[in-house]
């Protein structure tokens, strides 16, 4: 698959270039598979094939205090590709021409 194909099928939050956002990133990385990070310099391309999912606990656990959500996830993404959903329990992305997944599966494929 080319690189353009890849981009096309992937889903995931623009972040600001912060030290946050690096906290966010390897949350991501940890629940997803096939996780892109394009650096553009002032912001972070997070690119997941299909569906990106981001949990309340995995991003706690990452920034190593308590995370607000929706909230603290808001004020660096100033955008994102595909479809987005977000709760007290996380955030996950997906393609518009995708059914609308389960945020949380109990038994996620993945890590």
């Amino acid at each position: 698959m080319s690189a353009a194909a890849r981009s096309q099928l992937g889903v995931g939050p623009v972040l600001h270039a912060t030290p946050f956002a690096t906290v966010v990133v390897a949350a991501i990385k940890a629940e997803n598979d096939g996780v892109v990070v394009h650096d553009e310099g002032a912001y972070l391309r997070v690119e997941v094939p299909r569906v990106c999912r981001l949990s309340r606990s995995a991003l706690t656990a990452a920034a190593g205090h308590e995370v607000r959500l929706p909230g603290d996830l808001e004020v660096i993404m100033s955008s994102f590709s595909g479809l987005v959903r977000m709760s007290e329990s996380g955030a996950v992305w997906w393609l518009a021409t995708e059914p609308v997944p389960d945020p949380f599966p109990t038994n996620p494929v993945g890590p």
